[in-house]
């Protein structure tokens, strides 16, 4: 049986209308299916959305966190600046204090030194005289400054190998044997051929009986006899060797 549908002005058949209801009917599956393959994909977007946000979230919350700490150790670290500044401030401060009362002690020491040192002249003959003037006014500790000194810018003079031995004679004079010794000595080598040397082989044989070194002793008084036979003190080694050899077996004067 025809039935007469009237469609868009045109006439349909049945058949038509069957296939047109299967049309639709697979189209509407195919809308399902991409309906709910949409749906799927909009859920695992959720999912995926929702897991971004709460991943966002947490890192929001950690960097808020190391913002934080970092704030903390900006902080901590600013106070340690400040407290350092603070002690360069007190270090500086105490350096300027220490370097004035070094420079006020400098000062005071100086003044010491001129007044206990004063300064010596530049003039050869006013070097000595100031030498000779301490020596005669028993400045002993002075007067070797000044004959050191006297040696030292004229050794040529012929009075160089005088304060030398004067120097020595100081020593001796203060009982300080050894340091005599070591001036008479240099007498003997620095100024082998100054008319001192015999003088100054008298002094340390004399140093060396103080000394209770008899047996040295002995032995420059014989090298003086033999060497300078005309010297002043000649007529008296004889005799100072004979006062030698008496003392020579009692130990509490010699002990050598």
């Amino acid at each position: 049986m025809l039935a007469a549908v009237v469609m868009s002005g045109c006439l349909m058949t049945s058949g038509q209308g069957d296939k047109l209801r299967d049309d639709i009917s697979q189209l509407s599956k195919r809308m399902e299916t991409i309906e709910t393959r949409i749906n799927d994909q909009m859920a695992r977007l959720r999912k995926v959305l929702d897991e971004a946000t709460g991943l966002l979230a947490r890192n929001s919350a950690d960097l808020g966190s190391k913002v934080a700490r970092n704030e903390s150790d900006i902080a901590a670290l600013a106070g340690k600046l400040e407290e350092a500044k603070h002690l360069l401030d007190e270090l500086q401060r105490r350096l300027a204090a220490l370097e004035q009362a070094q420079q006020k002690t400098t000062q005071e020491q100086q003044k010491i030194i001129e007044r206990v040192a004063p300064s010596m002249p530049e003039d050869k003959e006013a070097l000595w005289k100031e030498a000779q003037n301490r020596l005669a006014g028993g400045m002993r500790e002075e007067a070797r400054r000044f004959l050191r000194a006297f040696i030292q810018r004229f050794p040529t003079d012929p009075r160089a190998s005088q304060a030398q031995l004067q120097v020595g004679q100081s020593f001796a004079q203060e009982l300080k044997h050894g340091l005599a010794v070591a001036e008479y000595l240099a007498v003997m080598s620095r100024f082998s051929r100054s008319p001192e040397v015999p003088e100054a082989m008298w002094q340390l044989g004399e140093s060396y009986v103080a000394m209770k070194y008899c047996t040295d002793a002995k032995a420059i008084f014989l090298d003086l006899s033999k060497r300078y036979p005309k010297s002043p003190r000649a007529p008296q080694v004889k005799e100072r060797l004979r006062d030698i050899q008496k003392i020579a077996r009692n130990k509490d004067l010699c002990t050598s």
